[in-house]
């Protein structure tokens, strides 16, 4: 596939990605492992987030590539533990700014194409899941367990699409710095909303 081709496959999705919508944790859905697995692919913050760690796992290579999407659902899965507690104070719109926010440096991050160093860009990584999975476990209801082992069954289905598609445009230089900068747009129109 030539690049203005993928560029025009990926119009419709970046046009949904950049409606006027606030960052939101899509309340309302029932629960259980099928609303859980669905949960993710729901909104753009979280399908961009997770697509950008999958594109950058796949930029990585074989040897390292499984470090972000794991750090990523490590720190999920603490920001769901977290949200069933609680929160620990935090409030709405501080985890929506948050969430916003990890889509800029994840995006930052992709579109300058820089080296994993696994000291800086880890915690990044665990920060970004974190927030994520505050966003998504303080709508847990009934049956916590096995809706949030859904939504991480969802978010790793995630980030296997972003690999693949970091696979399939791998031999187009400017593709994943193109994606980085449309996940940190994306991120800045969230902040901005």
């Amino acid at each position: 596939m030539s690049l203005p081709r993928l560029a025009l496959t990926a119009l419709p999705f970046l046009a949904l990605a950049f409606g006027p919508s606030p960052a939101l944790a899509h309340a309302g859905h029932e629960h259980g492992l099928v609303a859980g697995f669905m949960h993710p692919l729901m909104g753009a913050d979280h399908v961009a987030a997770m697509v950008a760690i999958g594109l950058w796992a796949a930029s990585l290579g074989l040897k390292r590539g499984w470090l972000p999407p794991l750090g990523f659902l490590a720190g999920m899965a603490g920001g769901i533990a977290l949200a069933l507690k609680g929160g620990a104070g935090l409030g709405f719109g501080f985890v929506e700014t948050a969430v916003a926010g990890s889509l800029i440096v994840l995006g930052a991050m992709l579109a300058m194409a820089q080296p994993f160093r696994p000291g800086v860009a880890l915690p990044l990584v665990l920060a970004a899941g974190l927030v994520h999975g505050l966003a998504h476990g303080g709508e847990i209801g009934g049956a916590a367990g096995v809706t949030a082992i859904g939504m991480l069954a969802g978010s790793a289905l995630l980030h296997g699409f972003g690999v693949a598609l970091g696979v399939a445009s791998a031999r187009y230089a400017g593709a994943l710095r193109f994606g980085g900068a449309a996940v940190a747009a994306l991120g800045v129109v969230l902040f901005l909303a």
